[in-house]
């Protein structure tokens, strides 16, 4: 009886070794360009440090559904790619008397000249809009930001023990990763 006890329990070891997830091509090479670097724990699989792939490799996003702790890093993944091209960071503040005054025909000063970046920043407002505003400051600061969930416990002040408002931001997040699927155009297939 041990011995069979002992087998399941070295196949059941076996089949959890392989579904750990290793880092995406996309995000080695996303990595690599932001100058992040990449480690190796002591499952051999690479490992980046951003605090949101730390969430989908160790499953924090879906604990009991793999498919969905998944789904919900690629709705992530699709919204970071989304703010990427409405440029946000590329905005300067221009002074207003300065906005339009030189007479010049074309775009004026100040104005984003990209129909793209125009289309992504309405979508990125109806994305706002749509996850509400206890789980969008939660959403820019971990998934696009990169910043972990110790990092937004100030955005919850009412909450006293740090465990229990790393938990209400992480039903937070998940909650606005839920709501943004069809926004950024990640949706679950039926099968």
């Amino acid at each position: 009886m041990s011995g069979k006890a002992a087998s399941r329990r070295a196949k059941a070891r076996a089949q959890g070794e392989s579904e750990r997830l290793d880092a995406t091509p996309e995000r080695l090479a996303r990595a690599a360009e932001a100058g992040q670097k990449t480690e190796r724990g002591a499952d051999k699989l690479r490992r980046l440090v951003d605090p949101f792939d730390v969430m989908r490799s160790t499953r924090a996003l879906a604990p009991h559904d793999p498919r969905l702790n998944d789904l919900r890093w690629l709705i992530g993944e699709a919204l970071r790619r989304l703010h990427r091209r409405a440029d946000l960071d590329g905005l300067r503040a221009a002074p207003l008397d300065r906005v339009g005054g030189a007479g010049q025909p074309g775009p004026r000063s100040g104005l984003p000249a990209s129909e793209i970046a125009l289309h992504a920043r309405d979508r990125l407002r109806a994305a706002a809009a749509l996850a509400g505003p206890a789980a969008w400051p939660i959403l820019t600061r971990v998934v696009i930001e990169g910043a972990s969930l110790r990092d937004c416990r100030r955005l919850v002040p009412e909450i006293v023990t740090s465990w229990r408002a790393d938990a209400v931001l992480a039903d937070r997040l998940r909650v606005g990763l839920d709501r943004l699927g069809e926004v950024v155009g990640v949706t679950a297939g039926r099968g």
